[in-house]
């Protein structure tokens, strides 16, 4: 089974994305700034819509994104622009949030390049998997859902540089509070990185609950700024607390939205593979969230 990402090993990085109907597909390489590109490489086809390259000498922390080209016809369904830098679905890093810009959701040859304005994909090994636990929560439990940001942002107990984050969640006043109420299982809403629908920025406004997500693997850096370990070491506290921990997680639709939408990942590397669209070529919306 071909692993696709950003594969560290010794010797360097495999990249490897999916598109079946992209003709030519690129990784961007940056600086350890994520702001200048230093290099452009083309992948290689391998089959079944996979391309991918090994490329020797680099490690864990190189910043990278994906380009991809093809042909450009909305109508049908087809948004291939070389110009749009696009985040690696299997991501398990960035290194900034996303921010709105209009700019996201130019038309091919309208705008230029976005990769100032995209968050870059961090290259990791992933630290080993911890020995699966038995769940902690039973049938009948009291489940809570938390809003990461708001549930601690304003608390006072909490050490101010950890409001509003993953990390907030292990402080000894949050489990305590958690324990009183009897609280089973914390529902943790969407902690993977989103991006604000477009209609918020110009109003001075945000998605607070992180449900217009852009990455499925990686962390929001607004939320969980030490990466993957600051979960795990949160998940440990609490079960060690006796309450278990549930990651709501969004399928049904992404921060891409509508026709008029940014391309940020999915639309750019193969939006009829990766979106349902009725047979007219438009975007299927069953859900009414876009």
């Amino acid at each position: 089974m071909t692993q696709l990402g950003a594969t560290v090993t010794r010797e360097g990085i495999r990249f490897a994305a999916w598109s079946q109907a992209a003709r030519r597909l690129w990784v961007s390489i940056f600086d350890e700034q994520g702001m200048r590109e230093i290099e452009r490489l083309e992948l290689q086809r391998e089959g079944e819509g996979v391309h991918a390259l090994f490329v020797a000498g680099l490690g864990s922390g190189t910043r990278y994104g994906f380009r991809a080209d093809g042909d450009y016809a909305p109508e049908h369904g087809l948004w291939f622009d070389p110009d749009k830098l696009l985040t690696d679905p299997y991501a398990v890093e960035i290194d900034r949030p996303y921010a709105y810009d209009w700019r996201l959701a130019d038309r091919r040859g309208e705008g230029g390049d976005t990769a100032s304005l995209m968050p870059k994909a961090i290259a990791a090994a992933l630290p080993k998997p911890v020995q699966a636990a038995p769940p902690l929560f039973r049938a009948g439990g009291l489940v809570y859902e938390i809003p990461v940001r708001a549930f601690t942002m304003l608390h006072s107990d909490v050490p101010e540089k950890l409001r509003g984050t993953v990390a907030a969640l292990a402080q000894p006043a949050i489990v305590e509070h958690l324990k009183k109420l009897g609280v089973g299982a914390v529902e943790l809403m969407p902690v993977t990185a989103s991006i604000d629908e477009r209609h918020l920025p110009p109003l001075g406004l945000r998605n607070a609950w992180g449900y217009n997500p852009v990455t499925f693997m990686a962390l929001d850096p607004r939320l969980a700024p030490g990466g993957i370990m600051e979960l795990r070491n949160t998940v440990a506290v609490l079960r060690q607390a006796g309450i278990g921990v549930i990651l709501d997680l969004v399928f049904n639709h992404t921060g891409e939205s509508d026709r008029l939408g940014p391309t940020l990942s999915l639309r750019g590397f193969d939006n009829q593979a990766y979106y349902r669209h009725t047979p007219d070529g438009r975007l299927a919306n069953d859900t009414g969230t876009g």
